[in-house]
């Protein structure tokens, strides 16, 4: 009884307006691009400069009754997604989301392609050893920015 009741609440609301569009080759993205799953993204902080690479699904699985067996696709909210950082979250409350522009690197088939690009353009932007630049914390929670700044003091490279 109480599920239903909160269901058709949900259903009722009005839907949030698309503002500060995700930009994607340029132009404004729209809907959900055929056979996609999800997409890598970068932030960036319109007042610091300050970057975030991130990923998100155009999808999420769910049980739509506690009853339900079966798991359905149902759409995500990555019109009006910005992060899972706690600072950007802070950030969107406290100045709004206008604060950031939104740029997606890539647009995924896959899960694999998605996590895996996700890492590798945070390794390659450097998100480790530049951290004053980016907001990530880490990458892949495995690697933490602060134990590798220094990683040219301690390390030799070949010519």
């Amino acid at each position: 009884m109480m599920i239903e009741r909160r269901t058709k609440q949900y259903m009722a609301r009005k839907p949030k307006e698309y503002t500060n569009k995700w930009k994607f080759q340029g132009t404004d993205l729209e809907d959900t691009p055929e056979n996609s799953i999800g997409f890598v993204y970068i932030l960036t902080d319109l007042i610091t400069g300050k970057r975030y690479i991130g990923k998100k699904s155009f999808y999420s699985v769910k049980k739509l009754k506690p009853t339900d067996k079966r798991r359905t696709r149902v759409a995500s909210d990555w019109k009006h997604y910005y992060s899972s950082s706690p600072t950007i979250k802070q950030l969107i409350k406290e100045h709004g989301n206008e604060r950031f522009s939104r740029e997606i690197l890539a647009i995924c088939t896959l899960d694999r392609d998605m996590n895996y690009l996700e890492v590798k353009y945070q390794f390659q932007f450097n998100v480790l050893e530049n951290p004053d630049l980016w907001y990530n914390e880490n990458i892949n929670g495995n690697w933490y920015p602060h134990l590798y700044v220094d990683i040219n003091t301690r390390t030799q490279f070949s010519n």
